[in-house]
């Protein structure tokens, strides 16, 4: 039996059995899963990511002092040779879930009603942007769940793509191309990722897109610098923007790279997000609008979750792309940038866009 067979066997067990675990990639890695023997998660006090290593980290959007974590009670990793799926079988798993319907899709009157709201806003200097987000449902189940990451892993080579279940979260997929970011030793890099264009017609020269979306970047790229020279990083390099594609759209980035020797990577990591290619700036007042014209908890989606071991290498992704899985449909999340330039309906337009990089997996048959 080869190593695919393997993980979607694996991951079967782990969704019906009710297991807590994640199943990830990095961009050129292999998929491992860690798995906890007891559904339970822990949770990391603010100040004590150093002592953490080998666990996958899941911060919701609105963070708190406490950071959910899985362990690596059983870990697997599929390449070339088949692992020993079975050990999960030392895993007690447990019924109880948060939330077990998705939330109604929102409407397009709706979305864009909110959209003019929040241009409004920017037009009014209250804020400088706000990224507002909706829901939609998808014809997709916890049966096709394993399926369907086996099919993103495929699909987006350069996306972080990730299978999670907590009994707190539910169950949740995402193949995300924003990196948060990638620290090891004293050296961090990170990802200003903002402005989309559909991929067809992205143009290759960042010069060439229009105005909105480069100010977007703009505004990503050095309010993250801003924030790493208060924390007093040194030796910052600026590399970007360039283009780059994430399946049906594309994006402008830059990547940030600075020496933040004597400073806490859990610190570097709590004071970038939320970015303002999530949320907005200023972000405690894009943060405040966000929940007054979204109207509900985003949980998982636009937080940022990863593999972490402060001994070593320390990787985070921004949850977007994703879509909470209950057991006959899924709950997906798109968003947009919303700045005085903003038109409704092309906003809506963008966000259907980014709905296209998992309906059009979806669209493709699934094996049973």
């Amino acid at each position: 039996m080869s190593a695919i067979p393997a993980l979607r066997l694996a991951l079967r067990h782990c969704i019906s059995e009710g297991i807590t675990f994640a199943a990830f990639r990095t961009s050129g890695g292999a998929v491992t899963l860690w798995a906890q023997q007891t559904p339970e998660l822990d949770r990391a006090e603010s100040g004590l990511w150093w002592e953490l290593n080998d666990v996958f980290l899941l911060s919701p959007f609105n963070a708190g002092e406490y950071t959910p974590l899985i362990r690596s009670d059983v870990e697997l990793t599929f390449g070339d040779a088949e692992p020993h799926w079975q050990r999960l079988l030392e895993c007690a798993g447990t019924t109880t879930r948060s939330r077990t319907t998705p939330r109604p899709t929102t409407s397009r009157a709706a979305f864009e009603a909110a959209v003019e709201q929040a241009r409004q806003e920017c037009a009014a200097g209250i804020v400088e942007k706000i990224v507002l987000s909706r829901t939609m449902e998808l014809p997709v189940g916890e049966a096709e769940a394993p399926a369907l990451f086996m099919e993103a892993l495929h699909a987006r080579p350069d996306a972080f793509v990730a299978l999670v279940m907590t009994p707190d979260h539910g169950l949740w997929l995402g193949a995300t191309p924003e990196r948060l970011i990638l620290a090891e030793n004293d050296t961090v890099q990170v990802d200003a990722m903002a402005g989309t264009a559909l991929s067809a017609d992205a143009p290759a020269v960042p010069a060439a897109w229009g105005e909105k979306e480069r100010h977007e970047q703009r505004v990503v790229a050095k309010s993250i610098a801003g924030t790493l020279i208060d924390l007093g990083a040194r030796n910052i390099t600026i590399d970007g923007p360039d283009v780059i594609a994430a399946g049906p759209v594309a994006h402008l980035r830059t990547r940030i790279t600075a020496n933040v020797e004597g400073r806490a990577m859990e610190e570097l990591a709590c004071a970038v997000h939320p970015t303002p290619a999530v949320c907005g700036i200023p972000t405690d007042k894009a943060r405040e609008r966000i929940a007054a014209l979204e109207g509900r908890d985003r949980e998982l989606y636009t937080g940022f979750w990863g593999p972490w071991s402060a001994d070593g290498r320390m990787e985070l992704f921004v949850n977007i792309r994703c879509m909470r899985i209950h057991a006959d449909s899924a709950e997906l999340h798109v968003g947009a940038g919303i700045t005085v330039g903003s038109v409704p309906s092309n906003e809506w337009e963008e966000t259907e866009h980014k709905a296209d990089s998992w309906r059009q997996l979806i669209r493709t048959p699934i094996p049973a």
